[in-house]
């Protein structure tokens, strides 16, 4: 993810348009037009696009495609830990997989699992105008 490689080939992610990332319906469905996207989920370069489809049962379910020409760490995803009196305590589980973003006060408290990307100046996509049918 930091490196923007394909999370299925692990090969450079990058066209000459940008990155594409993938997202399921559901996830767009609650996103505000013209509002920054926020993932986890690494690009995926054009060669894995579709298989990237077939692998994900989650994007089986419906998808969107995003062709980020501008993306950016923002944070991360992971589990919350205090201070008590024996030492580090996990916070309790439902605060977990809420991102928290880089500079949070809180964040040196944080055991990252995932990084999570911005992307701004993006589109999305049609699969087909990406990616031709097989």
């Amino acid at each position: 993810m930091e490196q923007l490689r394909c999370q299925v080939g692990f090969c450079p992610a990058e066209t000459e348009q940008g990155y594409v990332f993938l997202a399921g319906a559901a996830e767009y469905a609650s996103h505000r037009a013209g509002e920054p996207v926020r993932t986890a989920q690494p690009p995926v370069c054009l060669k894995h696009l579709r298989p990237a489809l077939e692998l994900c049962p989650h994007l089986r379910r419906g998808h969107v495609a995003f062709r980020a020409r501008a993306t950016s760490v923002w944070g991360v995803i992971g589990s919350r830990y205090r201070l008590t009196a024996t030492g580090l305590e996990p916070l309790p589980v439902e605060d977990d997989d809420a991102p928290v973003a880089y500079g949070h006060p809180q964040l040196g408290w944080f055991l990252a699992s995932q990084l999570i990307r911005e992307l701004r100046d993006y589109e999305v996509a049609n699969l087909d105008d990406l990616v031709p049918a097989a």
